[in-house]
């Protein structure tokens, strides 16, 4: 089922209501992601994710990183993560955001020619993938955060897609074969010779028994590419056999005009695609050109950005680096930090017991704490992860008369100890009391490659030291500064808070305002994100008091788990519980491969190199058990799902889903051979409850081992559990955390134009609010860049309706902006839909084109080409670069005509006069700078397409491909005819509709204007 959303939109002053429904439509190009019917399409998915295995494993192979012994590429590059499975899940969750940004494009664009290389937009298209890897090499020379490289990846998915898009819808593999254009996208290349406006490109397509035939339909030896109705770029009109190539997709009506059919090979399937035939060599050339615009010698992106770049962009990290890292906590031990440091303790003895059976741990553990004096400050190192447990209880607090404390001493300490490349924990509840040392502090953290990560729990800045008639010290709660708010709600001022901030925008770290009660959770987040366990989720049961006792329960261990680990509470002796191996006899844990241990109610139990099978653990009492099972092992899985557009592609989800819709569960599964099976995904509440079973069928793809089932959301869900067999026979399962929030809201923030903010310059930022629901949704929507709230909008929507609005953003530096829209609903907790978008940002000395006056639409009498050119526009544009002098004006059609003064002699900018006739519906305007950046206006002169009036008969026509009989040709024509005459009635019937409505009343959707 598609994805729609049907909404009202409240008309003012009216007493009644429309309904619209709105397709998320997807340009037709080589589809998304991979199409079970159509295995022998190749899609943007397939092709991206084959590509990038393929240029990482050379690039691992090539620089010794890891030498290719046998097997696949994706073989060899699971090979390099070994048993690091959330690194290489974390290696295939890259490539798959960056499929899904370039799906984005295919999304939001879809009506925008360059990006799809369509129109005859070849160099723009060139020049705005020249833009983008210019925008990487930017960005890259400072990207010290995920945050940046995620950046990275988006532009890097952008630049993909085009390329690949390139093969698709040029006549370039007509011309050239399989062969790929190495200059395409690149500086200082000259472009082959590109169509110009006078050059017919294609010839009508034939038929043969009814099908339309196009091979062989390119004339010419000149790159072009196919143009698409609906799309900023019009075909033009021709008469006779002769005239552009259109694309030719299904949804293509410029198909039906000459040239007919269309030279679009994204399909392999002849109903689909024009040069269906061609599909095969296109998506291989598409596959080759990835690579090649990933490493290719000299000119790729791997020589743009460097090695160690190239492996951070893509996630070519293990585990194994962490043990030459440090993990350094930097503590305060004044008076009042006596519940942090208990937290931290909490906090580091779960992921040093998690840890344990793992080789993956850091080489040193540091503890620094420092008070008042600065004398005070002390370090101390041991590779012994126990001996810093012990360290972090014997701590004893104490002093610290005023409430500022000596930080920047203590990072200090910390950033002398540590090893490069690590983390560095500050803990403290007071302000900086030798900020002076700010920089020293910057620069140290730099040298070494450190992180920092800024524990604030401000509590003593809320509080004031003073001494009680014993003389002894106590705190004393100041005032709250209750109109003192901040993005995150109300927050305490804190004097060092810029200082610590700094710091961490300085050097790519993060500061946590937070309270005691969370310290132990981001601690325990933080810490795992940097050494993350080798375990996986294996299962979850929970056995309530009432459940009878003697109950058997079976534990699928299958052929990947190499340690496995059962945790149960409550048991308080060894009678509560046995446990069988596979062939039903006893576990009798008497070696130091099978261990048990009960401690404070709790049995946790180990087994290193468990054979494969069910082993039985049995309940032998009443008592509520929770049992948690996990296991050290290379299998895991992740999962993401799928929304449909209108035209039968899918796309990554962002967001909550809708409840009820159709949606399609795809699970990645690592580290397992193609002759796994998969039953079942279940998903889970919070409380363990099942609310969803999705049914898995295996995906016939190559590389990651995957497996796809339909999903249609209406409960929450907290956990997804798989089953299915390994490739012995042997039962697994696995689980992981799923945080699905099935909504009746959907929210919608729509791209800028070309993507791009300028310098300066004053953008608004459309988005929509759709509730999709039967019942009244009352909502807060909060825009955010991440440290700052930008602006919040509420209101209530009805059933049905759609909330429309604008935010402006005014960037003060080239740095992108991140905007984080949020979505809560009224009786809900937490946000119920989010989605983060990333603009680029250009100097305003670069090419731009702004309108000042747009043309009248045409008028309906004007669409066909008997009365067309009677019907005369006007419009003025300006254009701007610092380099105008050397910038090149285009327009999208030699039917229009320009008016301005001689580049030469311009400044900065100059306003240019257009003029055409309704023979052109649509034109566009480009500004291309001698640094390939350009800028584009646009004019919509009509959403109609043009009827062909006929007034002679050509005297020439080309040979069709098969001969038919005048009575089959008397049909064709009379139904043609008769088609363009209905077509005209209606068209004319709708206009004086639309006429009528528009004089009886104004249209206004529900918006807030900022």
């Amino acid at each position: 089922m598609d994805e729609i959303c049907c909404a009202e939109i409240i008309m003012e002053n009216r007493s009644f209501v429309v309904l619209l429904c709105c397709f998320f439509e997807i340009a037709v190009t080589f589809p998304s992601l991979p199409r079970e019917s159509e295995l022998a399409t190749s899609s943007h998915g397939s092709i991206t994710m084959n590509a990038v295995f393929r240029a990482t494993s050379k690039y691992m192979d090539e620089s010794g990183l890891h030498n290719m012994t046998v097997g696949t590429v994706f073989y060899h590059v699971s090979t390099f993560f070994g048993t690091d499975q959330e690194s290489y899940s974390n290696h295939v969750g890259i490539i798959r955001r960056i499929i899904g940004y370039g799906n984005n494009i295919q999304r939001d664009y879809a009506g925008i020619a360059f990006y799809h290389v369509n129109g005859e937009q070849i160099e723009i298209a060139h020049n705005y993938i020249r833009t983008l890897r210019q925008s990487i090499a930017d960005l890259i020379s400072s990207a010290t955060t995920e945050d940046e490289l995620e950046e990275i990846r988006e532009k890097v998915g952008a630049a993909l897609y085009t390329i690949q898009e390139f093969y698709s819808n040029t006549n370039w593999i007509e011309l050239m074969g399989n062969k790929i254009y190495e200059d395409f996208g690149q500086d200082n290349a000259t472009l082959v010779d590109i169509a110009n406006e006078q050059d017919n490109t294609c010839a009508d397509c034939g038929f043969i028994e009814g099908i339309l035939i196009c091979d062989n339909n390119t004339r010419g030896d000149k790159l072009t590419s196919g143009y698409k109705s609906g799309q900023d770029v019009t075909k033009p009109i021709s008469t006779g056999f002769l005239g552009k190539c259109s694309h030719g997709s299904p949804d293509d009506d410029s198909r039906f005009f000459t040239a007919t059919g269309g030279i679009y090979k994204g399909r392999s399937i002849v109903d689909e695609a024009p040069h269906f035939s061609l599909h095969g060599a296109a998506s291989d050339a598409a596959m080759d050109a990835t690579e090649y615009f990933l490493i290719g010698q000299g000119r790729g992106l791997l020589s743009l950005i460097g090695a160690e770049a190239f492996r951070d962009v893509f996630g070519l990290r293990t585990r194994e680096d962490v043990v030459k890292t440090s993990l350094t906590f930097v503590i305060d031990v004044t008076g009042s930090m006596g519940d942090d440091i208990r937290a931290v303790i909490a906090a580091t003895q779960n992921i040093v017991n998690e840890a344990k059976d793992s080789v993956f741990v850091p080489e040193t553990y540091i503890l620094v704490t420092f008070s008042d004096p600065e004398r005070l400050t002390t370090g101390r190192m041991t590779k012994n992860p126990q001996t810093m447990i012990t360290w972090l209880q014997n701590i004893a607090v104490d002093g610290g008369g005023d409430c500022a404390e000596y930080a920047m001493s203590g990072l200090l300490k910390g950033i002398e100890m540590s090893n490069e490349k690590s983390k560095i924990y500050l803990c403290t509840d007071a302000d900086a009391k030798d900020e002076d040392k700010q920089e020293e502090v910057i620069a140290g953290l730099i040298a070494k490659q450190l992180t920092p990560v800024l524990l604030l729990t401000g509590q003593c800045s809320r509080r004031r030291r003073k001494r009680n008639s014993d003389g002894a010290e106590e705190f004393e709660l100041q005032e709250s500064f209750p109109n003192k708010k901040s993005s995150r709600g109300q927050r305490v001022k804190r004097s060092s808070l810029q200082v610590f901030q700094k710091i961490a925008e300085e050097t790519g770290g993060r500061v946590y305002e937070t309270e005691v009660a969370e310290l132990e959770a981001i601690v325990e987040k933080e810490i795992k994100d940097t050494f993350p366990s080798s375990n996986v989720f294996v299962t979850h049961l929970i056995f309530p008091t009432n459940s009878k006792p003697n109950e058997n329960i079976s534990v699928p261990v299958d052929n990947h788990i190499e340690t496995l680990k059962i945790e149960i509470t409550t048991v308080s002796t060894e009678s509560e519980f046995s446990l069988l191996y596979p062939n039903g006899t006893d576990v009798m844990f008497s070696s130091n491969i099978e261990q048990k241990n009960i401690l404070g109610n709790k049995l946790t139990i180990s087994i290193l190199n468990p054979s494969s099978g069910a082993w039985i653990l049995t309940r032998k009492t009443s008592k509520t058990w929770i049992v948690n099972v996990t296991a050290q092992s290379p299998m895991d899985f992740s999962t993401s799902l799928l929304a449909s557009s209108s035209d039968g592609n899918s796309y990554f989800l962002v967001g909550n889903p809708i409840m009820g819709v159709n949606y399609s569960m795809v699970v990645d599964i690592q580290n397992v051979n193609h002759n796994f099976t998969c039953d079942y995904a279940l998903l889970f509440d919070d409380n363990w409850n099942q609310v969803a079973e999705i049914p898995l069928t295996k995906m016939a793809l190559q590389g990651i081992p995957s497996c796809i089932g339909p999903y249609i959301p209406f409960n929450k869900s907290s956990f997804v559990q798989i089953s299915g067999t390994d490739e012995l026979g042997n039962s697994y399962l696995r689980t992981r955390m799923f945080n699905i929030l099935p909504t009746s809201v959907k929210l919608r923030v729509l791209p800028v134009l070309v993507g791009d903010l300028r310098l300066n310059e004053g953008t608004n930022i459309s988005f929509s609010l759709t509730n999709t629901g039967d019942s009244t949704a009352e909502f807060i929507i909060t825009i955010s860049d991440g440290d700052t709230t930008i602006d919040v909008q509420t209101g209530i929507l009805q059933a049905g309706q759609i909330y429309e609005a604008v935010v402006m953003v005014t960037p003060g530096s080239l740095k992108s902006v991140v905007l984080r829209f949020s979505v809560a609903l009224k009786n809900y907790t937490g946000v119920v839909q989010s989605e983060t978008r990333r603009f680029s940002v250009t100097d305003t000395r670069t090419a731009d084109c702004s309108v000042l006056e747009y043309p009248k639409t045409c008028p309906v009498e004007s669409l066909n080409t008997y009365n067309c050119s009677k019907y005369v526009w006007t419009g003025l544009v300006e254009v701007s670069s610092s380099t105008i002098n050397l910038s090149e004006i285009i327009v999208s059609s030699d039917k229009v005509a320009l008016e301005y003064m001689n580049l030469t002699l311009a400044n900065f900018s100059l306003p240019i006069s257009v003029r055409g006739s309704c023979c052109v519906q649509s034109v566009l305007i480009s500004i291309l700078d001698k640094n390939g950046y350009f800028s584009q206006c646009r004019f919509e002169l009509s959403n109609q397409p043009l009827t062909i009036v006929q007034t002679t008969t050509p005297s020439v026509v080309e040979p069709k491909m098969e001969v038919v009989d005048n009575m089959m040709i008397g049909i064709v024509v009379g139904s043609v005819v008769a088609g363009i005459i209905l077509v005209a009635l209606l068209t004319v019937l709708i206009y004086k509709t639309k006429f009528n409505k528009n004089n009886s009343g104004t249209a206004v959707s529900y918006t807030k204007e900022p």
